[in-house]
């Protein structure tokens, strides 16, 4: 399972894991894995002449392009900030599957979840929880760490707008009733190319962040591109 994610911004991990370049693969995924794939589905909608299906993953690609291009900022991210922008994407997709689903079967009966293992909690503020069921004994698994109870605390001050929902799930997880009795705080539609509010404020907020920086990153250089030397530094030849 990977490392537990938070919301810092230390560079990625430790045991090796600070010489991936997590922008690289989070490029891959986002534009070869999950756009270009979307696209040659839709390519061969329309050759078979499935209009309904192309028309479904056009939009599909049209979603997936809402989400921010975090490579192209010129600086290397944090095992968190992949991981949280995967986590996000995750949601997506999930919510297109869902929308698909939907959109070929009867709707589902109130109360009734399509899926009984994974959920999605958005804050008002843009921040993303995703909890999961990881085991046969009812233990969770929410954004990335076991609901342990450090887990959890660390959770509530990082999401505090979901603070309640996080310990309902410490609740349930020692009761044993999975995701019983627990819904979204409020629903976060994804409707065509319309990119809903949390998200838009997701990715105001790590798109400023990698500004500052590249900012900072810029100003430590000199005009040539190399390091500014130091003002205490001895000059060659001295």
């Amino acid at each position: 399972m990977a490392a537990p994610v938070g919301s810092g911004t230390r560079e990625a991990g430790m045991g090796g894991e600070e010489e991936l370049d997590w922008a690289a693969m989070l490029r891959f995924d986002q534009e070869r894995s999950a756009i270009e794939g979307r696209r040659h589905d839709a390519t061969a909608a329309g050759l078979r002449g499935d209009a309904a299906a192309r028309s479904r993953y056009l939009e599909e690609v049209a979603q997936l392009e809402m989400l921010p291009r975090l490579w192209e900022f010129g600086v290397r991210l944090t095992v968190e900030e992949y991981q949280d922008a995967v986590r996000v994407r995750s949601w997506m997709i999930h919510e297109q599957r869902m929308a698909a689903d939907r959109a070929s079967r009867r709707p589902w009966p109130p109360g009734e979840h399509p899926d009984r293992h994974i959920r999605y909690y958005w804050s008002r503020d843009g921040r993303l929880l995703y909890v999961t069921t990881a085991r046969d004994d009812g233990r969770f698994v929410a954004n990335h760490g076991f609901l342990t109870p450090e887990w959890a605390e660390r959770l509530r001050r990082e999401i505090p707008l979901l603070a309640d929902l996080v310990t309902r799930y410490e609740t349930n997880q020692e009761a044993g009733r999975g995701h019983e009795g627990i819904s979204a705080p409020f629903d976060v539609p994804l409707l065509g190319d319309a990119v809903p509010e949390p998200l838009r404020l997701w990715r105001e907020r790590v798109e400023g962040e990698l500004r500052r920086r590249a900012a900072e990153q810029a100003a430590s250089r000199d005009p040539e591109g190399g390091p500014r030397p130091r003002p205490d530094a001895v000059p060659p030849g001295r």
